[in-house]
């Protein structure tokens, strides 16, 4: 028979039955030509046809992913009423992952033989008689000698819920080309290859958070994660669909989050809209540092792109202590900024698009490994805060700013400088010489105050630093003079501070974002 119509008889093909795969041209022409059927109709007939949404087809597909056919190319769900209404007639569509139920008898398949409750087809029969394919052709001893043969169309699964039965029409439909349904897609840009490579991948991730590895290929567990994938995709924006799926696996999740994050990360790597909404989705759960590197509380959440330029674009351009204008603005505070809160924030700013460890973040940008514990006691403190998700958007905004404009004060150098001679000679109207110095080290270099040689942890130190600090000392032409001069004898042509510009507030307490001055 199979000389007949044409077909190779390799041992590969006879093991994973290969024709399914795909047919070569020269086997469809002569198989065409002993039954009689068109050529682009054998075509359809086997798997191939479902290449044009990205499914990868192999002649041998041992490893490949395809649901039903994860392992080798054999028949394992089906609709009972459907092959006791067309005489064992198996459909393609049952074959791939994302069909898990029948739409027509409102039930899910089915995925294991009633009798032996194995998959209910082996890859090749055991016979060399005409398998009836309305029957469990697994074997039924443990030498293979007799078949199970069980009828598999005789068994009724309980009905589907409405719920399934809708998420599996709207797959069908995007499948077929209407990828209508999806609205979380540009309907002018999407593709149904698009769709279903997005709904793999979030049906995937899915099954992976919310069942035990022997659980996520039973069709019940297959079902659910597709389904829920579909709900997802039919948000309306990638917020909502983010919000969508945390719903469905936060109560539900069986790995941690490290893990969930992994997945979100694997997956934006080849699906961009997949992976922002799982990303998003563990916005809340994610530490406050892992929020702003992917970005998870604004609309589109994504890995970094250039992990490295950021962060020597961002280390370079913050002080170890962010601008207090900035650390104001940022937590929407009246009062001043404490100095732990200001170096807080710029450490916060500098995770923006960058995959760098916190400590080494938080030492490149000139803290001590004594101030670690208060920084990472104020950076936690953030994720706590009602207002949290308007403060990384803040933050998120700020580092954006840096990376979009040219920096003109190289922190990073001005924190390797020596600033033994600063205002050495200069006398203040106060007379006191070495508050003024603390405040012109820390205003020039962006470090604390209390890195600098003259400062005494002392209560009238501080009191005559915020004295100093009231009177806006640092303005008086003689100190101004004086830092200018520190800076020039070092060749360094950059203005004494540079302030990045502030969001303008607009009516209703939201931002305007002005360019950088």
């Amino acid at each position: 028979m199979l000389t007949a119509t044409g077909l190779h008889r390799r041992p590969g093909d006879m093991d994973y039955i290969g024709w399914a795969c795909r047919l070569h041209g020269h086997e469809i022409d002569a198989l065409s030509g002993a039954t009689g059927i068109e050529s682009d109709v054998l075509q359809a007939m086997t798997l191939d046809h479902y290449a044009p949404l990205g499914l990868p087809i192999v002649r041998r597909p041992t490893r490949t992913r395809r649901g039903a056919l994860n392992r080798t190319t054999c028949l394992k769900r089906f609709c009972p009423q459907c092959l006791r209404e067309n005489r064992g007639r198996w459909q393609l569509a049952w074959s791939v992952e994302w069909t898990f139920a029948c739409v027509r008898h409102r039930r899910l398949l089915v995925d294991t033989c009633p009798r032996c409750l194995r998959p209910p087809m082996r890859p090749a029969p055991l016979t060399d008689k005409v398998p009836n394919l309305a029957r469990c052709t697994q074997s039924a001893d443990r030498h293979g000698r007799t078949i199970c043969g069980a009828d598999l169309s005789a068994h009724t699964p309980d009905l589907a819920s409405p719920e399934v039965i809708a998420a599996q029409q709207v797959i069908n439909d995007v499948v077929a080309g209407d990828t209508a349904p999806f609205t979380v897609y540009d309907p002018a840009t999407v593709t149904p290859a698009h769709a279903v490579a997005d709904l793999r991948a979030l049906a995937g991730d899915i099954a992976q958070t919310r069942c035990r590895r022997t659980d996520a290929t039973r069709i019940a567990s297959v079902a659910d994660s597709f389904a829920t994938a579909a709900h997802v995709l039919q948000a309306p924006d990638i917020s909502t669909a983010a919000a969508r799926l945390r719903e469905h696996v936060a109560s539900s999740a069986v790995i941690a989050v490290s893990r969930r994050a992994g997945l979100a990360q694997d997956t934006s790597t080849r699906h961009a809209l997949a992976g922002a909404i799982e990303l998003g989705a563990l916005d809340t759960d994610l530490p406050i540092v892992d929020a702003l590197r992917y970005r998870t509380c604004t609309a589109a959440p994504r890995t970094p792109r250039r992990p490295a330029a950021a962060l020597a674009t961002l280390t370079r351009a913050l002080p170890t202590l962010l601008w207090p204008a900035w650390a104001t603005y940022i937590l929407d505070e009246g009062h001043e900024v404490d100095s732990a809160q200001r170096a807080a924030l710029a450490c916060l700013a500098a995770h923006v698009g960058t995959d760098t460890p916190t400590p080494t973040i938080v030492t490149m940008l000139g803290n001590s490994t004594a101030d670690f514990t208060e920084l990472f006691t104020a950076m936690r403190a953030v994720r706590q805060r009602t207002d949290r998700v308007d403060i990384l958007n803040r933050v998120i905004a700020l580092a954006d700013q840096l990376n979009s404009t040219p920096t003109e004060i190289d922190y990073h150098h001005r924190r390797r400088l020596d600033y033994t001679d600063l205002l050495a000679n200069i006398e203040n109207r106060h007379g006191h010489r070495d508050p003024l110095r603390c405040i012109a080290f820390e205003h020039l270099s962006g470090l604390p105050r209390a890195y600098a040689p003259w400062f005494r942890d002392t209560q009238s130190f501080a009191q005559m630093c915020r004295v100093l600090e009231s009177d806006r000392a640092l303005s008086e032409p003689a100190v101004t003079e004086g830092i200018r001069e520190f800076l020039q004898h070092r060749r360094i042509e950059e203005p004494i501070i540079a302030v990045p510009a502030l969001p303008r507030r607009i009516a209703g307490g939201a931002h305007l974002e002005l360019p950088h001055q």
